[in-house]
């Protein structure tokens, strides 16, 4: 197993009247260099889902795996292990306390112990995978930037460390759609190029899910469904019954095929649904 959890338990609070079960015998894996969503309304489990992906909590009961390790282990082991994979919360520019661009994100491998060349190298290295030019950044203060440039430098302080594990929760929130495009593009572009494995927790899906080859659904923390995109975003009733949302092109592609065109209604992104939508154009004319 790459990552992932066997059935995992978390409760909050455990043994007192304010007892609360977040996570309730939860088992799944992701492949390494996979794309996978975590999906559910609030409350549903996710954000304690992912602190224990690198472990910041504890499990009530059940396993966390990462590449063979259990992370329940103890140790330096641990650590070694977290370096590997990268956390990235809501709105982590709000986080930033160093003068410098520079110094923000060489905070983590400075706390690694590298030599000061070997951090200056990571810092370059994590601007140029988020497409900022080191020269023109370094000496800047973080809080001059634009929201969609400080989303950047958070998450190059977290790919300094060079992780082999992405985790973010929300990453789009506070952006606007010019900048949920950019991070998107990128985060494609680090799965691709680097194997970078993907878990990501997040509302919105119109742009992420296209990226997704698996999709997580929590509700009331329990795991109702695990499997690919097409399978998740073609129940769609379920979702709705869920409170859930799917993507957009999915909702207008089932639409039309209710309507009684013939076109697929498991199709949930921009590209597959302009090529059946052009499929179906060429079969009328013909």
């Amino acid at each position: 197993m790459f990552i992932g959890t066997d059935r995992l338990t978390h409760t909050y609070m455990p043994g007192t009247p304010y007892a609360k079960k977040a996570l309730d015998n939860v088992s799944f894996e992701i492949k390494q260099g996979g794309f996978a969503l975590v999906i559910g309304r609030s409350g549903s489990g996710k954000s304690t889902l992912i602190q224990h992906l690198n472990g910041l909590l504890k499990p009530t009961s059940g396993r966390v795996f990462f590449d063979g390790h259990d992370l329940g282990q103890k140790g330096n082991e641990l650590l070694k292990i977290r370096r590997k994979i990268g956390l990235v919360f809501q709105m982590p520019e709000e986080l930033f306390f160093s003068e410098t661009i520079f110094d923000e994100i060489a905070f983590a491998p400075r706390n690694l112990g590298l030599e000061e060349t070997e951090v200056q190298t990571r810092v370059i290295e994590a601007l140029e995978e988020v497409g900022m030019e080191a020269e023109q950044f370094i000496d800047r203060h973080p809080f001059q930037l634009s929201a969609g440039q400080k989303r950047m430098v958070a998450l190059a302080a977290v790919l300094s460390l060079r992780p082999e594990v992405l985790i973010l929760d929300e990453p789009t929130a506070g952006l606007d759609h010019s900048g949920q495009k950019i991070l998107f593009k990128l985060l494609a572009s680090l799965n691709k190029k680097k194997n970078m494995t993907f878990i990501i927790c997040t509302h919105h899906l119109d742009q992420v899910a296209a990226l997704a080859d698996q999709v997580l659904v929590l509700q009331e923390g329990r795991l109702v469904m695990d499997g690919f995109p097409q399978k998740i975003f073609g129940r769609r009733s379920q979702l709705i019954k869920m409170g859930l949302s799917p993507p957009v092109t999915a909702e207008i592609m089932a639409d039309l095929a209710e309507r009684g065109l013939d076109v697929r209604s498991d199709i949930f992104n921009l590209e597959d649904a302009r090529a059946e939508i052009n499929r179906l154009r060429r079969h009328r004319v013909k």
